[in-house]
């Protein structure tokens, strides 16, 4: 049986003065990889997963983060790790 991979990508937004914390418990906890932040709020991530609930998990646990105003998927993509390791 082929193992799927879920990967998404989000933009969360937090309070301007809760940006770097809100980044590092991102980290931390290991909810999704933090690839930029700026000082207005914006927090850009990238989740993966084994499925699409475990994307949906992760997005409400960092929307319950205090100091997030709201997390939007901007994209989401499903493929065969099998696919993932193959060479382009």
């Amino acid at each position: 049986m082929t193992r799927e991979v879920h990967i998404a990508s989000c933009v969360v937004y937090a309070r301007p003065e809760a940006v770097d914390r809100v980044s590092r418990v991102i980290h931390e906890a290991r909810l999704a990889e933090v690839h930029a932040a700026d000082h207005r709020g914006r927090i850009v991530i990238v989740l993966e997963g084994a499925s699409d609930a475990s994307i949906v998990d992760a997005m409400e646990a960092i929307r319950l983060l205090s100091g997030v105003l709201a997390v939007h998927l901007v994209y989401q993509h499903c493929e065969e790790e099998e696919a993932l390791q193959e060479a382009p």
